[in-house]
């Protein structure tokens, strides 16, 4: 006889129970969306879950990435892409109330300096990886490359920006200011 109150005898927990959102993209790029096997419709139905508002999408599922979520999307073409959504970490804010002779004022930090680079070419929603080139690299006879990056160089030799289509392929370019 076992006894279910003993953990000793209480067999682990192996798996984690994502919700799932599957998306289904017709050759127009509107999609059809169902959240755990429910239809999930876009907040105004006059206006169709597409390719464009897939970030939107991805914020409605994951409610506004408060929870994590699996998203499988099935492409017209018969590819199909998995993803995990992880929920945003949020943020503990602590605060601490000092008497008034021990405030000291805050040390002002550097502005950000932004560097923008923009393409076209890509397909609308599109996931775009923005990109810092460090080194490059030459292709061999049998069409390969090996790439090395001196872990140094990511402090402060980046030259070029790039923005690269996940789908399209297509690839943007822009040298950094000296």
């Amino acid at each position: 006889m076992s006894n279910r109150n003993n953990p000793a005898e209480t067999p682990p927990e192996s798996h984690v129970n994502l919700p799932l959102a599957v998306v289904t993209v017709n050759e127009r790029g509107t999609m059809d969306v169902s959240y755990d096997g429910r239809d999930f419709p876009p907040p105004t139905p006059d206006s169709p879950w597409s390719r464009a508002r897939f970030g939107a999408l991805l914020d409605a599922v994951s409610t506004h990435r408060t929870c994590t979520v699996r998203v499988e999307v099935h492409e017209f073409d018969g590819s199909v892409f998995t993803d995990i959504i992880h929920a945003a970490r949020s943020e503990r804010v602590t605060t601490v109330t000092a008497p008034p002779s021990t405030i000291r004022r805050a040390r002002h930090r550097p502005t950000h300096q932004l560097f923008e680079i923009t393409g076209s070419g890509f397909i609308p929603g599109e996931d775009i990886t923005v990109a810092l080139a460090v080194s490059s690299a030459e292709g061999s006879a049998d069409g390969t490359a090996r790439g090395l990056v001196d872990l140094g160089q990511l402090v402060n030799h980046c030259s070029e920006v790039m923005l690269i289509g996940r789908v399209s392929g297509v690839i943007v370019s822009e040298q950094l200011p000296s």
